[in-house]
């Protein structure tokens, strides 16, 4: 056999994380009125899935979607999404180095503005592709396949591939007897399913 990560080169990506889901994390409604409102939107807004969605061998479903503004997005090309994000301005407003108190309503340090998302995503065209989806903390192996241009957020990692095969060995009960006994665990039973130790699950040849 050999590793996953050797399998696959590295290509393990973790899911996205905004700093702040209550903007950026939103309903069909809310969809539908920033597409109404401006239909050049819909360029920015993808289907999105927290790790609770992720059920083995399962198609993906959410009503929830994800206002993607990335690193270097010029919001002035998206109006409708500026005024939505505008209203939690203040809690999206990243902490300036040189802030010396106690508490900042923002979020962390970083190199990014106040309406793009925390983490530069540089592999956010991963998750355009087939795939599959990784829940990070669940009793058993939960790997999903999706086709249908889901993002994930930051309680989940993708492994972009279109080799079904893969998602076979790594669903499979001997490749989780492995990951069960290198992996952390948490409390109530729970396992982490992260790349750091997925990556080390054995692919037979």
């Amino acid at each position: 056999s050999v590793p996953v990560g050797e399998y696959l080169k590295g290509k393990i990506f973790y899911g996205i994380k905004t700093g702040f889901n209550e903007a950026f994390v939103i309903d069909k409604e809310t969809k539908n009125r920033l597409i109404k409102e401006d239909n050049k939107s819909k360029e920015i807004i993808k289907p999105f899935l927290a790790g609770r969605d992720i059920k083995r061998y399962k198609k993906p479903e959410s009503d929830k979607y994800l206002i993607f503004t990335k690193r270097g997005i010029d919001i002035e090309h998206y109006p409708a999404v500026k005024r939505h994000l505008e209203q939690y301005k203040k809690q999206l407003m990243p902490k300036p180095k040189e802030f010396k108190g106690d508490k900042w309503e923002g979020r962390k340090t970083g190199n990014y503005k106040w309406y793009e998302i925390q983490d530069a995503v540089d592999y956010y065209a991963e998750f355009e592709k087939p795939k599959i989806i990784i829940p990070a903390i669940v009793k058993s192996a939960s790997y999903c396949w999706d086709e249908n241009k889901f993002y994930s957020n930051d309680k989940t990692s993708i492994i972009q591939t279109e080799d079904k095969y893969l998602l076979g060995i790594l669903n499979s009960s001997a490749c989780d007897f492995y990951l069960k006994s290198i992996a952390a665990t948490k409390r109530g039973g729970y396992f982490e399913y992260k790349p750091m130790y997925v990556s080390k699950l054995p692919v037979p040849k």
